[in-house]
C-alpha cells in the first residue's frame, strides 16, 4: 500500500515543480513587462565633444646623475651639483614650491672578474648616485630655457617633458555641451525615421572627464650640448580636451 501511494505521489510533484517553474518564468515576464510599460520606448544614443587648447602649463622631470668610487663622495657630489641645480631655477622666476625631489637613490656598481679554478668573483667598482625633481613651469614658453638653464648648471639628465592645462575644468564642461549637442542630433536623426522628436533626455551618464597630458620623448642632456651655446626648441602644439555621453531619450 504504501508503494502505491510513493508512485502516485512522485507524478504530483513533478507537476507541482512545473508549476512552480512556470508562475516564475510568468512573474519575470510580467514584471519586465511592467518595467517596459513604466519606462516606455526608450532610444538610446552616444556623443562626443572635443575642443583644442594650446597648453598652459609644462612639467619637467630634471636631475644629476654621478659616479665615485667613495659613496659618500658620491653622495656630496651630486648634492652640491643639485643645489646649483635649483638656485639657478629660482634665480630665473622658478618659485621654491614648483620644485619637488621625486628621486633620490645610490647604487653600487660592480664587475666579475675571474679567479682562481675559473670562478668569478664580484668587485665594487664605486656608486652611482641620482637625484632627480620635477619642475613646474607656468610660462610656457620658458620650457626650453629653463632646460637650458637646468643643463649649464650641471643637470646631466632631463626626462618626461609634459604638457598640461591649469584650468582644465572649464574647457571640459565645453567639450561636455558639444557631447550633449552630438546626442541631441544623433537622436533627432534616429527618432526622425519614426516621425518623432527628441524632447527632454529621460538619462544621461557621463562616460569620460579630464584633459589629456601630452609628453615628449625623454632626453639625457649631453655633456657636448652644454658646453656649447646651445637653445634648446620646444613646442607644446595642442592638447585636445574630450567629453563623452551615453544619453537615453523617450519616445
Amino acid at each position: 500500500m504504501k508503494k502505491i501511494f510513493y508512485i502516485l505521489m512522485i507524478p504530483m510533484l513533478i507537476a507541482s515543480l512545473f508549476v512552480f517553474d512556470s508562475l516564475d518564468v510568468f512573474s519575470s515576464k510580467a514584471a519586465a513587462n511592467e518595467l517596459s510599460k513604466f519606462e516606455g520606448n526608450i532610444v538610446t544614443v552616444n556623443g562626443m565633444g572635443a575642443v583644442k587648447v594650446k597648453p598652459d602649463i609644462a612639467y619637467i622631470s630634471l636631475g644629476v646623475e654621478t659616479f665615485n668610487v667613495d659613496a659618500k663622495k658620491a653622495q656630496e657630489d651630486i648634492a652640491k651639483q643639485m643645489d646649483k641645480i635649483v638656485d639657478t631655477l629660482k634665480k630665473n622666476g622658478i618659485e621654491d614650491e614648483d620644485i619637488k625631489t621625486t628621486g633620490y637613490n645610490i647604487y653600487k656598481t660592480s664587475k666579475y672578474e675571474p679567479a682562481n679554478l675559473g670562478e668569478k668573483k664580484n668587485r665594487i667598482e664605486g656608486y652611482i648616485a641620482r637625484n632627480i625633481a620635477e619642475v613646474t613651469i607656468r610660462d610656457i614658453d620658458k620650457v626650453g630655457n629653463v632646460i637650458d638653464l637646468a643643463g649649464k648648471a650641471g643637470a646631466n639628465i632631463i626626462n618626461n617633458i609634459r604638457f598640461g592645462i591649469t584650468n582644465e575644468e572649464e574647457y571640459y564642461n565645453k567639450a561636455l555641451k558639444l557631447a550633449m549637442k552630438n546626442a541631441s542630433g544623433k537622436a533627432e536623426a534616429v527618432l526622425s525615421t519614426f516621425g518623432v522628436k527628441p524632447e527632454k533626455p529621460y538619462r544621461i551618464i557621463e562616460n569620460s572627464y579630464g584633459a589629456p597630458i601630452v609628453y615628449r620623448d625623454n632626453a639625457m642632456m649631453k655633456a657636448s650640448m652644454v658646453a656649447e651655446n646651445y637653445e634648446t626648441p620646444v613646442e607644446a602644439g595642442e592638447l585636445e580636451v574630450t567629453a563623452r555621453v551615453t544619453v537615453e531619450y523617450k519616445y
